[in-house]
């Protein structure tokens, strides 16, 4: 079986070596949705009877996880040494990324903040990184 869940998270990036717009201080409004899979619970009596895992705490996850981490911070790349000085001493919420951070990149980086803090037998499957309404990144772990 599997579940979804989403959250929405404001933040802001630069894409350095870009040939558009991405290459300037900018910002976006995230959506972040993660898909778990799990057998559903059958102990009878049991608060997640017929669940693979309550929502609440997918989403109690995801915040602590990702929108906590991020939410009204700037992802910037490590080797972009122009803008990650100026970010470091005007942000108090920095990710700091190996790659340049895509939204290939903060899917992968959201899918390892997930991967290992979620309940025995449930196994997140893809997470799906919406940069805007029409532009998004999946990814499923490698």
């Amino acid at each position: 079986m599997l579940i979804s869940r989403k959250i929405e998270i404001d933040y802001g990036h630069t894409l350095p070596n870009s040939f558009s717009f991405c290459n300037q201080l900018h910002g976006h409004r995230g959506v972040i949705v993660a898909t778990v899979e799990g057998p559903l619970n059958n102990r009878e009596g049991d608060a997640g009877e017929g669940m693979v895992m309550d929502f609440k705490f997918l989403h109690r996850t995801m915040i602590e996880q990702i929108h906590d981490q991020l939410d009204h911070g700037f992802a910037i790349w490590k080797n972009d040494h122009e803008d990650l000085d100026f970010i470091l001493k005007r942000n108090k919420r920095v990710l700091v990324t190996d790659e340049p951070p895509t939204a290939e990149c903060l899917a992968k980086w959201a899918f390892n903040q997930l991967r290992d803090n979620l309940p025995e037998g449930v196994t997140l499957k893809n997470l799906r990184w919406y940069e805007t309404p029409n532009n998004w990144a999946d990814y499923e772990g490698m």
